[in-house]
């Protein structure tokens, strides 16, 4: 049993790795494409049509497919100064019920997030722009970068539990 959860871990820190390079991709695509965007504009007297929109939904894409790979990194926002002067078994605590709040949190986006993408798929909705793409192709990440963040929340909530969860120890000022 064991072993196979250290697999099913294993495998999920392997998605979460993808998940963090395809956001990494997707933000040099979107730099490129806008850098390219403004020269030919520059050049040529107009850009290409359709960059903003794609950006856009790209930044959905790479907010929700990097998320939980953030999470695993200690890398969202904390309130450091609170932890840092608490004792190793109230910083426990706190992790484990900010990690339950987030976790449900999660499973909550999760839930409403397929419902809508359930619906725009049903409706056919089309997003009214430049490009019209279905509205579910910029819903999709929602639901699943939230499952994904709800299951690291999970992981963090365990090895709290367990003493395994190595909280950040010193304050860190950062903008």
């Amino acid at each position: 049993m064991t072993r196979t959860l250290h697999h099913l871990d294993r495998a999920f820190d392997w998605v979460l790795n993808a998940l963090a390079v395809t956001a990494g991709v997707l933000l040099i695509a979107v730099m490129l494409a806008t850098v390219f965007k403004v020269g030919l504009r520059g050049v040529a007297g107009r850009g290409i049509i359709g960059i903003d929109q794609l950006s856009g939904t790209a930044m959905v894409y790479m907010t929700f497919l990097g998320a939980a790979w953030v999470l695993r990194h200690n890398g969202h926002v904390t309130l450091d100064l609170v932890l840092s002067s608490a004792s190793a078994d109230v910083k426990r605590r706190l992790v484990v019920i900010s990690s339950l709040v987030g976790a449900a949190t999660c499973f909550t986006l999760t839930y409403y997030g397929f419902s809508a993408v359930q619906v725009s798929i049903s409706r056919g909705i089309v997003v009214a722009s430049e490009l019209e793409i279905p509205r579910a192709i910029g819903l999709v990440p929602i639901p699943v970068g939230a499952f994904i963040l709800a299951i690291e929340f999970l992981r963090r909530a365990l090895a709290a539990c367990r003493g395994e969860y190595d909280a950040p120890r010193d304050v860190r000022f950062e903008a």
